[in-house]
This record gives C-alpha cells, structure tokens and sequence, in this order.
C-alpha cells in the first residue's frame, strides 16, 4: 500500500540515523519500527513500583540557634575560626 506521511522532525531524524546504521531503505525502516511498535500496542503499562518515604530522625541535626556560637560550631565544623 503506497501512502504518504508526515513526520515530525525529530523522528524524522532518529529514523534516518536508525537508517543509515542498519543500511535500510527507508520503507525497511519504517515498516520494522512499526511492526515493532504494534507488537507492544496490547501490552498493558508497566506499574509503578510503590513508593515509600522513611522517616528521617531529626533529633541530632537540630540545634538551639539562641547559641549562636555553637550553632555556628555545629554547622561549620571545627575549622571555623
């Protein structure tokens, strides 16, 4: 069946470096991408995993900021002059 196509240029690009690795016409090509795609069309999506937060324990991170000169001890080490 003979039709015309219009790609967008970004698949138009992908198809022909996809193309010239493989030494393809460019009907081989597209023929294979689409057999390719329509092979997968049935399949459902794959599901997320779960996802899950941990609870951080902020005890020892946080600091009485009414001391300022342990505060800046905490934070910026024993380097701060």
């Amino acid at each position: 069946m003979r039709t015309t196509l219009t790609l967008d240029d970004d698949v138009a690009a992908a198809i022909e470096h996809r193309r010239r690795d493989r030494n393809h016409t460019l009907k081989q090509e597209v023929n294979e991408l689409i057999r390719v795609g329509l092979l997968h069309t049935d399949e459902k999506p794959a599901e997320a995993g779960r996802f899950r937060v941990e609870p951080l324990d902020v005890g020892e991170l946080l600091i009485d900021i009414d001391d300022v000169s342990a505060a800046l001890d905490r934070a910026e080490g024993p380097w701060r002059s």
